[in-house]
């Protein structure tokens, strides 16, 4: 969606001389972090052995300043997370979701009210720098809620008769309260000659634009000449003005005709020169009239297009329609003579005037707060079916793409946050078409900084039906646990991941260290085997051969014996470990218990034989050759007499 007009190009400069006169290349270390390093491609043309090397290298962490990490502004991506399951759950049943479509869509407005409020409240604690981006992020957010309140108001409410002014009118007093504030504080104060107030007369004329008929004609009560004549028929006329309601059962064209009589009694009024005594009550009388000079004279009350937009519908075109909003909009900017500086608000406010909403859509790409505003405002707009409703040219349209477009962009961006990363996955899980596979290779990438995170990135993959991803971990865990030299963790995590390469490795690793040492170490991870010693003969093997340490260690040697010959005559026994495993006969050959019949004996001295050009054996075999000897005699008797 979004256009290469209008994106500003971030340059980052790696300070690094080295860089500087090789070049540089990059690797993707994590979700939204790069490597950043030295790199020459070497061609023909260049000799290896050249000035670049050899030389100090360094590696640059590159990660963009994204704003949603920031403390402060957590409770935003939480409490919307909890709204956009909200809208996912509602979208399940099949009745009319409109009404609630709007309650949540109102929901969202008010967690980007409270997240403002909280900005408003640091600032006032903040200094610097600090303060400069805290101003930066009211700003951003600001205008995040004047574009989603709009936007509620036309695309996502059902506006009675498309008659949109009412609606307009709240959106103008909410975004615009200095009008309200002044006429409350001048209402509630002494009501003794409100005149002398420094902004009683902009007080008046800002309430008449916003519509606020009532507070106008109370403080105009207050001015100290109010019984006089103008003031009196300026009451009378605004009491009189004609308000349009759906609920009053007058059409529109009755509401207009009686809108026209007043103008045309207004009017006769202004000519007769009833308000001429008083500037203001003159000026005021004429707006209603659309005088043109009149309204030159007031923009200066306006802060902006939009807040001129609504005090001139209100004058002028009362029962103006939502689709025809564009062209006056266009009109009020003329009018401030603001084309040459409109700002990208400005823009936006009026794509959506135009009911351009794939422009509106373009345009918000483009604002800063990480992608947050896109892809929940577009996940809304396509529940309330105003995306399908689009006239697009280009066939590969598809609203349901462009949603999880956003959703998917939007999510990856959480799980590169250590303690985000689950809301994250919650917005890949809307996403039918291409969520799971950017789920899968997202889980993969985030860092295991300890088993208990480890552990729930698994269930989540789990949870997603994602056995590989979650073997994947699990064997990337073991070997973290193996570096570590922590075997036992190791060899548990390698079970999970059901990789009989790596089991078989870490076995070898077990069986090693016993061989160096005379010790086994995690022996409770032996202990707990169960049916998973059978993920590879190594496995089968290592756990065999505990169980004959622990035979042995509790005396019980006919057991730890037969435990032996059966390791003996078996064809899994590592290479490395033969020597220490003829080795453990011994003790059983002398022992005072003849534990080795004469057919295990000869298993033994064939053993000695076949690995007798094993350097291990060397030392060993006299020994051993001896030992077996004096048992093979002992049993050839017992079992003789036992005959």
């Amino acid at each position: 969606m979004a256009t290469s007009t209008n994106v500003k190009t971030l340059v980052t400069m790696i300070p690094n001389d080295l860089c500087r006169r090789a070049g540089v290349a990059a690797s993707w270390l994590s979700i939204n972090e790069f490597g950043v390093f030295a790199h020459q491609k070497l061609t023909s043309r260049v000799d290896k052995s050249s000035h670049f090397a050899p030389a100090d290298a360094s590696v640059f962490h590159l990660r963009p300043d994204i704003i949603l990490f920031k403390p402060i502004l957590r409770k935003l991506v939480n409490e919307a997370n909890g709204t956009f399951l909200t809208v996912q759950n509602l979208m399940t049943s099949d009745a009319d979701h409109k009404p609630e479509l709007l309650k949540l869509s109102r929901q969202y407005r008010s967690i980007i009210r409270a997240c403002l409020e909280d900005l408003q409240d640091e600032v006032t604690r903040a200094d610097g720098d600090h303060r400069e981006e805290l101003q930066n992020y009211i700003t951003i957010f600001y205008s995040v809620e004047c574009i989603w309140h709009l936007c509620e108001i036309l695309f996502v409410d059902a506006v009675p008769g498309n008659i949109v002014l009412p609606h307009l009118l709240d959106w103008i007093r909410f975004h615009f309260p200095k009008f309200e504030r002044n006429a409350a504080s001048m209402l509630s104060g002494d009501l003794g000659g409100l005149e002398t107030h420094p902004d009683y007369w902009e007080t008046v004329i800002g309430s008449l634009l916003q519509g606020r008929i009532k507070v106008v004609r109370a403080l105009l009560k207050l001015h100290s000449d109010s019984e006089t004549q103008p003031f009196k028929v300026v009451d009378q006329c605004l009491r009189a003005m004609p308000a349009y309601s759906m609920f009053s059962g007058t059409s529109v064209a009755e509401f207009n005709l009686q809108w026209s009589h007043w103008v045309v009694d207004v009017q006769s009024k202004i000519d007769a020169k009833l308000f001429i005594s008083c500037y203001n009550l003159n000026l005021i009388m004429k707006l209603a009239v659309s005088d043109e000079i009149a309204w030159g004279e007031i923009q200066q009350y306006c802060e902006a297009w939009y807040e001129l937009l609504a005090a001139w519908l209100f004058f002028t075109q009362p029962t103006v329609k939502s689709f025809e909003l564009g062209q006056f909009a266009k009109q009020c900017i003329t009018k401030m003579s603001i084309g040459s500086r409109i700002k990208h608000l400005d823009k936006v406010l009026l794509a959506a005037m135009e009911f351009d909403i794939l422009q509106v859509i373009k345009e918000i790409q483009h604002m800063t707060e990480n992608g947050w505003f896109v892809s929940h405002l577009t996940d809304l707009l396509y529940h309330s079916g105003r995306l399908n409703d689009l006239s697009v040219e280009s066939e590969n349209f598809h609203p349901d793409k462009l949603r999880e477009s956003f959703l998917i962009d939007y999510g990856s961006l959480l799980m590169g946050h250590k303690s985000m990363w689950q809301v994250g996955l919650s917005y890949l899980d809307h996403c039918p078409r291409d969520g799971l596979e950017v789920a899968k290779l997202l889980l993969t990438r985030l860092p295991l900084d300890s088993e208990l995170r480890t552990q729930k990135i698994i269930r989540e993959a789990l949870k997603r039906d994602l056995p590989e991803t979650a073997q994947s971990i699990c064997k990337v865990q073991g070997m973290i646990c193996k570096k570590r030299g922590r075997l036992g963790h190791a060899l548990a995590w390698a079970l999970k991941s059901q990789d009989s390469a790596i089991v078989s490795y870490l076995s070898d690793k077990f069986l090693r260290q016993y061989a160096e040492k005379g010790a086994f170490n995690s022996v409770d991870v032996l202990d707990n085997l169960g049916s998973c010693i059978f993920a590879s003969d190594r496995l089968i093997f290592l756990g065999k051969y505990y169980e004959f340490h622990k035979l042995y260690q509790a005396k019980e040697y006919r057991e730890a014996a037969s435990l032996l010959i059966s390791l003996l005559e078996s064809k899994i026994v590592p290479n490395f470990f033969w020597s220490t495993l003829l080795t453990e006969t011994i003790p059983l050959l002398e022992c005072e218990e003849m534990v080795f019949s004469s057919a295990d004996t000869f298993v033994v001295m064939q053993c000695c034989e076949e690995r007798e050009n094993l350097k291990e054996m060397k030392d060993k075999l006299p020994l051993l050759r001896l030992a077996a000897t004096r048992n093979l005699g002992r049993a050839l008797v017992y079992e003789a007499q036992s005959k």
